[in-house]
């Protein structure tokens, strides 16, 4: 499972998902009570917050239309969080295939102009044409229910049209990524998406700027740092599809005891980057330490107890022949959880998202410098 997002809290769980709050949000809510209460008082304050919280059960539901997208398609879907800027739906994993990609994306927007039209036809029965008030004009406010909808009405237009530009990773952008890979492969496209959206994230920057609206440069900025990683994700996943799991074991990795001290692995802990810690008793594998354990628990066991105090004895193995983009989506399943690498010959290793993060962006690297891994030599365990 995906780490929670720090300072953030749950606020329900629909359909298996849980929907979380960020702290942070609660400053939208107080600016919005403060802004409106100087145009009306009490009244005006309460009809702000009334406005946040509509609009942010909009975000809401359009990330559930994305998300139960996701979960038809066999993504999961392991969160919602509300930020000050929006919502964002964590996935455990990317859609496969560019049909479903572009389903996932689309559903979102598709939620806004659902209810747009759903308080269009409320507000206005039989298709009458709307009258101005679909923004908030402080010279003509008035706080009523009907203001209320409509502010939600126009608001809800504009996340739809807002969403679809086609800048990565926005709404807009899967949509092209996903339109561009029945052509040129997922690699090209999101290189060609990332690129057109660092291209509007700049002109969003310099309009926000120019116009004096800093949350328009804000969100520029995000996109561009965005479309960056996603840039950079989706290479590690293409090197990583070419790297089984066998083939990155370290066979000079440390093993340990069940009797040995905690004070041995902290001695490695500062001369190597090995993350986690097969523990053996005799020629059996009986459990894994890993070294976030052993930092989170030495200063309550102490430097001499015994590994057999600490170590997970469950753990979970996978064949030497899984693909490491595989292996990945499969740590995640598991909470970061680290597995045993098994062969036919026996255990080969011990790999968590740490290492498989590691490999990637040594793969991707070389993969952009147009170099080559070397060939592992055959090895019929593998195979």
């Amino acid at each position: 499972m995906l780490p929670a997002m720090k300072w953030s809290f749950r606020i329900g769980r629909v359909f298996g998902i849980d929907v979380r709050v960020h702290a942070t949000f609660a400053l939208i809510v107080a600016y919005a009570a403060m802004s409106f209460g100087q145009l009306g008082g009490p009244r005006g304050a309460a009809f702000g917050v009334l406005l946040i919280l509509g609009l942010f059960a909009c975000v809401t539901l359009h990330e559930l239309g994305h998300s139960l997208v996701a979960q038809r398609f066999g993504v999961q879907v392991r969160e919602i969080i509300l930020l000050p800027i929006g919502g964002v739906a964590r996935l455990d994993s990317e859609p496969r295939k560019p049909a479903h990609e572009l389903l996932i994306a689309i559903a979102g927007p598709l939620v806004n102009v659902a209810i747009a039209f759903g308080l269009a036809l409320a507000l206005h029965p039989g298709g009458a044409e709307l009258k101005s008030g679909w923004y908030l004009d402080p010279e003509h406010l008035t706080f009523s229910a009907r203001t209320l909808l409509l502010a939600l009405l126009g608001s809800n237009a504009l996340l739809a049209v807002f969403n679809m530009i086609p800048a990565l990773p926005m709404d807009g952008g899967r949509v092209l990524r996903a339109c561009l890979s029945f052509f040129v492969g997922k690699v090209r496209a999101t290189s060609w998406a990332a690129t057109v959206g660092q291209v509007i994230a700049v002109g969003m920057v310099v309009f926000g700027f120019e116009t004096q609206q800093p949350m328009l440069a804000l969100i520029g900025v995000l996109v561009f740092i965005g479309a960056a990683q996603e840039r950079a994700v989706t290479r590690a996943a293409e090197a990583l599809s070419d790297l089984r799991a066998g083939e990155v074991c370290d066979p000079n990795a440390l093993t340990l005891a069940p009797s040995d001290p905690v004070g041995t692995v902290i001695d490695n802990l500062v001369r190597s980057a090995q993350a986690h810690y097969p523990v053996f008793y005799g020629k059996e594998l009986v459990g894994i330490v890993s070294r976030e354990q052993i930092l989170m628990l030495v200063p309550r066991v102490g430097l001499q107890a015994p590994l057999s105090t600490l170590m997970r004895r469950e753990f979970f193995a996978v064949d030497a022949g899984m693909p490491l983009d595989e292996l990945r989506r499969h740590l995640i399943e598991l909470g970061g959880r680290p597995v045993v690498v098994r062969s036919l010959t026996g255990y080969l290793g011990v790999l968590g998202l740490e290492d498989i993060q590691r490999i990637g962006l040594v793969a991707e690297r070389l993969a952009r410098a147009g170099i080559r891994r070397p060939q592992p030599v055959p090895d019929p365990a593998l195979h």
